[in-house]
């Protein structure tokens, strides 16, 4: 199991916010893989759950989100990075809202990346803003199995966090569905599923 944590990558330029109408447009001309690029680890860490031997690692996820102009925003756009991630790989992949759906995805050996969010001028249990989080199991007990891109030592004993998910061991996060329903955003198609065909 690979994991990626964008903190890693404060030295690695990730120029986002590339609409000139973006409130925050000059910020994103300073931005970093370790400030706006959870989506880049998150789709790393699917391709190394999905494919054998994958060869796909960060410089490729940042290379793909230039070509496809997905890194605008907050970061990187899923409704554009997605479709192309998973036709590069050769993946099947869909968005949807449903978490019946991804039980499913999971359940069968695929693997999921989440947009998630703060809740309003609250932390939300993953994120103090928006956030990519990478779902690549079920446990026994019905929680998911999750990796976070900007795990931290601590983040989940913090007070407005514990007690709501649980570290099974150095980057394994469980959750139930219940309070990762509370965090995912209000965007209509939040949940970005991958399969191998």
């Amino acid at each position: 199991m690979k994991y990626v944590n964008q903190k890693q990558y404060p030295h690695i330029p990730y120029i986002t916010r590339t609409d000139p109408d973006c409130p925050r447009h000059e910020y994103g001309k300073t931005t970093t893989i370790s400030t706006s690029g959870c989506g880049l680890c998150a789709a790393v860490m699917v391709a190394d759950r999905l494919i054998p031997n994958c060869t796909f690692e960060l410089e490729d996820a940042l290379a793909l989100s230039y070509e496809t102009k997905a890194n605008h925003g907050i970061g990187t756009d899923y409704n554009i990075f997605a479709p192309a991630f998973a036709e590069k790989l050769g993946l099947v992949w869909e968005q949807t809202n449903d978490f019946d759906r991804l039980r499913r995805c999971v359940r069968t050996g695929g693997a999921a990346v989440l947009l998630v969010k703060a809740n309003g001028d609250k932390p939300g249990l993953f994120t103090r803003s928006l956030h990519y989080i990478t779902v690549i199991g079920e446990e026994p007990d019905g929680r998911f199995a999750i990796l976070d891109p900007s795990l931290t030592d601590g983040k989940y004993e913090e007070y407005d966090r514990k007690g709501k998910a649980e570290l099974k061991n150095e980057v394994l996060l469980l959750c139930t569905e219940e309070n990762v329903r509370k965090e995912v955003t209000e965007a209509p198609l939040p949940l970005n599923l991958f399969w191998r065909k």
